[in-house]
């Protein structure tokens, strides 16, 4: 059984790690966080950062009010853009969980995951599947950084254990 408690500090940790991932980001050129790479199901670094964002604001739109209607994401032109989504994202979170009880975290419920289409789901384990996309793409966009040669030498970008 998780708790509002737990699931914050995992939510956060994974946050930390992935605005490490921004900064790190903040390093490459506009060509290269442009750059189209065959291989990569969001060819660009921007694009792979946008999805992961965006992944988490689909998820938080099911949980609290089930997904309707397709949301409409910000202008994310540049790496100032994505980390400041990230925080509004990462607190919007960060609310919900602040006032979830318990039973509402750990009760499988009905939740709308399309349009007219509706999945059995628990609210922890969606929050969780947040957390490990956030690490997926993480991986995806250091795979990036070494195809276009700056791979990753100085930023600690582990699940933070401190």
């Amino acid at each position: 059984m998780y708790n509002a408690e737990i699931l914050l500090d995992i939510h956060a940790r994974a946050h930390e790690s992935f605005r490490r991932l921004i900064v790190l980001c903040g390093t490459l050129t506009e060509d290269e966080l442009r750059r189209p790479l065959p291989g990569f199901g969001f060819p660009t670094v921007l694009r792979q950062l946008a999805h992961t964002i965006g992944a988490e604001v689909y998820w938080q739109t099911v949980v609290t009010r089930g997904y309707t209607e397709e949301a409409t994401l910000p202008d994310l032109g540049d790496v100032a853009a994505m980390e400041a989504f990230r925080q509004q994202t990462a607190s919007a979170t960060r609310s919900y969980l602040d006032r979830a009880s318990d039973a509402e975290l750990n009760t499988t419920r009905h939740m709308i995951s399309d349009p007219g289409q509706t999945r059995l789901l628990r609210p922890a384990d969606v929050i969780l599947r947040i957390v490990t996309h956030i690490f997926n793409h993480q991986g995806q966009v250091l795979a990036m950084c070494r195809t276009i040669g700056k791979p990753n030498a100085r930023h600690d970008l582990d699940y933070p254990v401190d």
